[in-house]
């Protein structure tokens, strides 16, 4: 899930660059060329590094200001009173409505309070195995005889598991494929919208389409409100949002449509970026394998499907998010301000540049190398996850964390226990989205049927399990 004041943090959809004959045939990634400093995090992390610790930049008529300095990001990520997170800026009041995300000060601190029982680890012990479950159930509609549109098709499978497994609820088919479609359409039409907000005369870009994205957001919305499957105690996060609005819809919905559509928008981010790493490594891709069949499998215990088991799947996902996540949070100040020593004007764009931490070569050795053994229990020195800063931090960290920390890897873990991924086609430039998460646009794979089969998971299907079939 997405910290609700991450801001727009994607990079941009670049030109088509000048192919060069190259010894391996895999996607590259492309960034843009003018937009480069800001948003290619390889680039801010040398150039911050030659810099203080604020910097002004400027690309055409926007200004922002880099914050390079670790204890003046966090001192500006967790200053609500002074800073303004992006969700609640009054331009995005048609997408954020009147919930939590739009909200701030005491209401802001009273709906996450409301819903942080049913979100905290206690109460998710279980999810581990329902995740599989539900997953497997959603691969079967991804396609094995053609090339999938992975963006798309990791956003269908995390709306669909976030609407059983977190929200106990369940939309149509034809429903969470529209959500899956609308996903890119509602990320740009967010960022651009915020963006753009200081030249209120400059249009938003796909206008028309973002609204009709928005249309199918409320749908699926109303769908997961109705279809709603409360659990025996009514505790989990919908009870609880109907219980305090007196079961009055129109108060719930905007709180469900920000977790659902936050529940899906980073973490399909993770899984695309997954898929797309996967298949530049096979290697990798067989180790993840191998301890999904160990973990997952017809005979592992319930209680064994936790990521803390999974060392592997859990490290290959915390070196995508290392690579892949979303490059900076936004903020702009209430009042003029100084950020460090720096004077920063009311209203401005400050930009905490996450991605350039998560490459800094004085935390991370070879930082611009895939690795995810870096984060092995056997790795010397032991890396902190919490320094990646996946879930944004302060008042704005991401409600849903603990939900997404076993949703992604037992996800991940069972769809390359089922399929084996390809690129396709070879050597074909993988451009990196404009929109509120790093998308691989682009990106499109085989998700062939993995042979072998592997035994059904789940102690019900002990019996028909193939025990020949269990290899890595």
């Amino acid at each position: 899930m997405i910290e609700e004041g991450s801001g727009p943090g994607g990079c941009p959809a670049s030109r088509e660059q000048p192919r060069e004959e190259e010894p391996r045939e895999e996607p590259r990634v492309a960034h843009s060329r003018t937009l480069r400093f800001w948003l290619d995090p390889a680039n801010i992390a040398v150039r911050l590094g030659q810099a203080g610790p604020v910097t002004r930049t400027k690309a055409g008529p926007a200004v922002a200001f880099q914050v390079n300095d670790p204890s003046l990001i966090r001192k500006v990520g967790c200053g609500e009173d002074i800073f303004q997170a992006w969700s609640a800026d009054p331009c995005l009041r048609d997408f954020t409505g009147n919930g939590f995300a739009g909200s701030e000060g005491q209401p802001h601190r009273d709906r996450r309070a409301l819903m942080k029982p049913a979100l905290a680890a206690p109460r998710l012990t279980a999810l581990g195995p329902a995740v599989r479950d539900s997953t497997e159930g959603l691969l079967a509609g991804l396609p094995s005889d053609r090339p999938v549109d992975v963006p798309v098709e990791m956003s269908r499978i995390v709306a669909g598991l976030v609407i059983e497994t977190v929200l106990k609820s369940s939309i149509s088919p034809d429903t969470l494929a529209a959500l899956a479609r609308a996903r890119s359409v509602l990320s740009a039409g967010v960022f651009w919208t915020y963006a753009l907000s200081p030249w209120p005369w400059v249009p938003t870009p796909k206008g028309r389409a973002f609204r009709r994205a928005l249309g199918t957001l409320d749908e699926a919305t109303r769908e997961v409100y109705v279809r709603h499957r409360p659990d025996a105690d009514g505790k989990d996060v919908v009870s609880l949002l109907k219980h305090a609005s007196d079961n009055r819809p129109d108060a719930a919905l905007h709180d469900l449509r920000a977790l659902l559509f936050a529940g899906i928008e980073a973490t399909a981010s993770t899984l695309a970026w997954a898929c797309y790493e996967l298949g530049r490594h096979p290697d990798h891709q067989a180790a993840v394998r191998a301890e999904a069949d160990a973990v997952l499998g017809a005979d592992a215990p319930a209680d064994t499907v936790r990521p803390d088991l999974m060392p592997r799947t859990t490290g290959f996902v915390r070196e995508v998010t290392r690579l892949h996540g979303i490059p900076f949070l936004v903020r702009r100040p209430r009042h003029a301000t100084n950020v460090g020593e720096h004077p920063v004007p009311a209203g401005a764009l400050v930009t905490l540049p996450l991605g350039a931490l998560r490459r800094d070569p004085a935390r991370y050795a070879r930082p611009e190398e895939f690795d995810p053994l870096r984060w092995s229990p056997e790795a010397h020195p032991q890396l902190s996850p919490a320094a990646l800063l996946p879930y944004g931090l302060g008042p704005r960290y991401c409600p849903g964390a603990a939900a997404s920390e076993i949703l992604t890897p037992v996800a991940l873990a069972s769809l390359v226990r089922s399929r084996t991924l390809r690129t396709t086609p070879p050597g074909r430039t993988v451009r990196v989205s404009l929109e509120l998460t790093p998308m691989p646009k682009g990106l499109t794979m085989l998700a062939a049927p993995r042979e072998p089969h592997p035994p059904a998971p789940g102690p019900a299907h002990d019996e028909q399990a193939d025990p020949a079939a269990r290899r890595p």
